[in-house]
Formats: structure tokens, sequence, C-alpha cells
């Protein structure tokens, strides 16, 4: 079973009961998932410690049925049932060490590791970045499958296990003085940010930014600019929305400013975390990660962002 915002049926409506139950309060059980639904449910994911993607699927509802046996509500539990197992890939990859660029006043690295086919991608990324005048900093790509620690702002299903993720360096763009740093972080709206690159380059533009900061207060900063988050996406990175609980008022950590995934190389509706994860290790390896059951379905564009 999978709901998300958009959803209207009576799984919603035991969801909403469920959740009600639980103080996480979703008003009248009308079975429609709608925002006020999905801004109950991440609160929920955030109290039990999971990613707060607003998305029920098969973790979640565990920990809904575990915290309704200790308030005594088993009577609202979901049956969730084993899970399936996911397709064998048709093709396997490799890993690759690509360059970064290291910055005054930042401790992002210098190379970091992700799979070949997001490799080329990035390759290309990067020169156009450098051409323009600019940078890519770099707090890191691949993350090891024992790396798993339960955390609202660590998702199990982070696109950072199947090499197709990387993180700029959160220490080179939303700090206290904008103005300063390589990058600057400004608000489009529903938790998206436009992350633009600071270049001394003629050929750019001037333009003026309301800088949006790690303390939720904005700054307004002229100088030579260009689009990193569209050109970014030119190369098939795209980003994801900052946590629900940073915008809140929130700490650093939930601002999500810096990531950008491939996403070129999934088909939304059909690729399964499971299935690219055995694109880079061996089934025995897959096993041995701490959410592969609970995770290994779950299919891009559907659960998995």
């Amino acid at each position: 079973m999978i709901l998300k915002k958009g959803h209207k049926n009576d799984d919603v409506a035991e969801l909403q009961k469920a959740l009600n139950a639980l103080k996480f309060n979703c008003g009248i059980a009308d079975g429609i998932f709608g925002p006020a639904t999905e801004h109950q449910v991440e609160l929920f994911q955030e109290s039990v410690k999971i990613h707060a993607d607003g998305i029920v699927g098969r973790n979640t509802l565990k920990n809904i049925n575990e915290e309704l046996d200790k308030e005594n509500f088993s009577d609202l539990k979901f049956e969730i049932g084993d899970p399936e197992d996911c397709p064998d890939p048709d093709k396997r990859y490799k890993w690759v060490r690509v360059p970064a660029d290291q910055v005054e006043g930042s401790k992002g690295y210098n190379r970091f590791t992700i799979r070949e086919d997001a490799a080329e991608a990035y390759k290309a990324l990067r020169e156009e970045v450098l051409e323009l005048g600019g940078v890519i900093t770099s707090a890191g790509g691949k993350r090891s499958l024992t790396d798993s620690r339960k955390s609202k702002s660590r998702s199990t299903k982070s696109l950072h296990y199947v090499g197709l993720a990387i993180d700029l360096a959160l220490d080179s763009g939303m700090g206290r003085s904008p103005e300063k740093q390589h990058f600057v972080i400004e608000d489009a709206g529903d938790r998206h940010w436009n992350v633009w690159c600071k270049t001394e380059n003629p050929d750019v533009p001037e333009r003026t930014i309301e800088a949006y900061t790690y303390h939720h207060v904005n700054k307004t900063v002229t100088g030579r600019f260009f689009s990193f988050t569209e050109l970014a996406k030119k190369h098939g990175w795209f980003p994801i929305r900052a946590r629900g609980w940073f915008m809140r008022g929130g700490k650093p950590s939930g601002a999500e400013w810096w990531h950008c995934q491939y996403n070129k190389a999934l088909a939304e509706g059909k690729s399964q975390l499971g299935t690219e994860l055995l694109r880079l290790y061996s089934r025995e390896e897959c096993e041995k990660f701490a959410y592969w059951e609970d995770s290994k379905c779950c299919t891009f564009g559907v659960d998995w962002f």
C-alpha cells in the first residue's frame, strides 16, 4: 500500500483515523489526502525519526502500527503483508571517482565517488560550470550501505546509496554572509530553492537576489550569478525539496539546497531502488542493508522521490 498527496479512498480515511488517534490531527477522516494530511504524516515521520517525505509506504506503516500498539489502538493497525522481490538489473555499473572544487572558507572535498553513468553527466556539468567561472564544491556522493542510521534528515531511500546523488558543500552557501559565499540560495516557493553560482565572468549579467540563510532571514545580494539549478537540470541533475521542519525554523541539516540527483538515469513509475542497488552490489551485499526489505520495491516517482 502506498498513500500520498492527491489520493482519495477508504485507505486514506483509515490512515487519518490512525493519525488522529496518535494525536496527529488530520481533522475529519474524509479519505482525501490533502496538504493537511501530508503535513501530519510528515510530523509523524519526524516524531519517529524517519525521513519526512509525506509519503506513506511500507516503512511508515510499520512505524504507525508500532505506535498504535503502544497506545492501545491495535484495532486501527494496517495489514502490510510480505514485500515482493525486485527484478534483477539488465546492466551493472562501476563506481567512478570525480573531481570537485575546494574553495576558501569551505571544508568541502576535492573529489567524491558516484555511479559511472552519473559521473559522465557530472563531468559535463562541471565543465560548463567552470567555463562560466563558477565552481562545484562537494560534501560527497556515494553513501555506504552500512551507513543507514535512523534520522529524520537522512532518507533510507536516498539516491546516494545507488550513486546517483551529489551534495554541494553545506558551508559554501546559505551562511550569515551570502555575499562572501560561492552559492547564493533563493527561495523559489513550496520548499524549493534556486541555487545561484557566483562568478566574475563579465558575460554573465549582474542581478540582485534575496538570499535565504540557515538562520531563516533574507539578505539582499548583488553580483554576477548564473543559475546552477537550471544548468544542473540541463545535464539531468535535479534538486529535492527542503524538509518541512527546516522551513518551520528548524536546523540547517534539513535545508537540502545542496542536494542534486541524477534523475535522468531512472524511469518514473518503473525503476526500483532494489534493482538500482543490484547494479552496484551483489544481492548478498544488498540483503545486509538495514532497510533492504522495506525499501527494495520502492518505485521512482511513486514512493521513491
